[in-house]
């Protein structure tokens, strides 16, 4: 680990062989959208997307942002992009020669990205979003035929319509199938020949078969992570990332030694307490102080204390002699142990997104497996 006192471990092959798993589920009358957004949730934006883009079944990438489109086309990515958030107030003509497709929400969307292309000669690409149910961006369902009617002149090009589940996951589909109802409604009177249509997410396109429409948007789950569905629901998938350090320094303490920031631990008992230097400075969560486990010699050990902004401190004293140099795990497998994404989500109190998204630029991602 040359000059890094930590590292991310991606396997490219894993989430290849997830995609493939999910195209499978899907079956045939629908085609794949892997979403990439935030760094391909903190897996890498770049390396994902062209490990994806040649698989079979795969339409094209979405990601959130235009400037996320543009860095794949500046990393050499050919296939179609779609960008799911707001249109950004300017660079609508660099979108439009990237040839990116758009996401438009609104009425004053489809203006401002008009007005931005005017004078260009330009044409752009865009999905219409249809509010169902999530009350967040997109068209009212009784507003899509009137903004579908005028976006068939000028230069924004209407080439899709989409929405979004918002209770795919939960144990009662009662809400996502009345979001399906209401995005079906958007439809009647439109001309849907050559519109994409898509509205499942990754829990949608395993629990929701009827939402599989021409489209679906694999996120959390392309990555082997749970997105919050029942566990039994959950597709056997690979996990695609790891994220490893070291010890760095082991102190062996007496009784009543408090450790770290605001003294949150005391010893109870002679105790070594191992250094290691990954903190909250690289995304590994504060609020796994006292609750989080990594892996050590293939055994768990508990974070004890605060989690700094550089290092964590870890109670090694009940396994084998730990030295300076060991490898600790803090996502991922040692031996038969694991620590899993979705583990450490509940004890930090959040979504398995989220861990995998803050994992910082100071964790260089290494890649592996590129094959499916």
């Amino acid at each position: 680990m040359p000059m890094h006192q930590a590292r991310v471990e991606v396997d490219l092959g894993a989430i290849r062989r997830n995609a493939l798993a999910l195209q499978a589920i899907v079956g045939p009358a629908a085609r794949l959208c892997p979403v990439v957004k935030a760094n391909a949730y903190g897996h890498g934006l770049a390396p994902v997307a062209l490990a994806l883009q040649d698989l079979p079944g795969v339409w094209g990438l979405a990601v959130a942002r235009g400037e996320e489109a543009l860095a794949l086309r500046e990393a050499g990515l050919a296939g179609p992009l779609l960008v799911l958030g707001p249109p950004p107030e300017e660079g609508a003509a660099e979108l439009a020669r990237a040839q990116i497709t758009v996401g438009i929400g609104s009425a004053d969307d489809l203006q401002a990205l008009t007005s931005q292309l005017a004078a260009t000669g330009l044409a752009l690409d865009a999905h219409l979003k249809v509010n169902t149910g999530m009350c967040r961006m997109g068209v009212e369902v009784e507003e899509v035929g009137g903004l579908a009617a005028q976006m068939q002149t000028g230069p924004v090009r209407l080439t899709g319509v989409y929405s979004h589940l918002a209770t795919a996951e939960a144990a009662d589909l009662a809400f996502a199938r009345e979001q399906l109802g209401n995005f079906h409604r958007a439809l009647e009177g439109l001309s849907t020949a050559g519109l994409l249509r898509h509205l499942a997410n990754s829990a949608g396109l395993v629990r929701l078969p009827e939402a599989r429409l021409d489209l679906v948007r694999p996120g959390a789950i392309l990555y082997g992570l749970n997105p919050g569905m029942p566990p039994a629901e959950m597709p056997a998938l690979e996990p695609a990332l790891r994220v490893v350090s070291r010890v760095a320094e082991v102190k062996t303490l007496p009784p009543g030694c408090t450790v770290g920031y605001g003294r949150r631990h005391r010893t109870e008992r002679r105790s070594a307490i191992a250094l290691v230097p990954v903190g909250y400075g690289d995304g590994y969560s504060r609020a796994l102080g006292g609750v989080g486990d990594v892996l050590v010699g293939g055994r768990r050990a508990r974070v004890v204390g605060a989690v700094n902004m550089d290092s964590i401190t870890v109670d090694v004293t009940d396994l084998p002699r730990v030295r300076p140099g060991d490898e600790v795990v803090l996502i991922g497998s040692q031996g038969a142990e694991r620590v899993s994404v979705e583990e450490l989500a509940e004890r930090a109190g959040t979504i398995s997104h989220e861990i995998p998204t803050r994992l910082g630029p100071r964790l260089p991602r290494l890649y592996h497996g590129g094959e499916a």
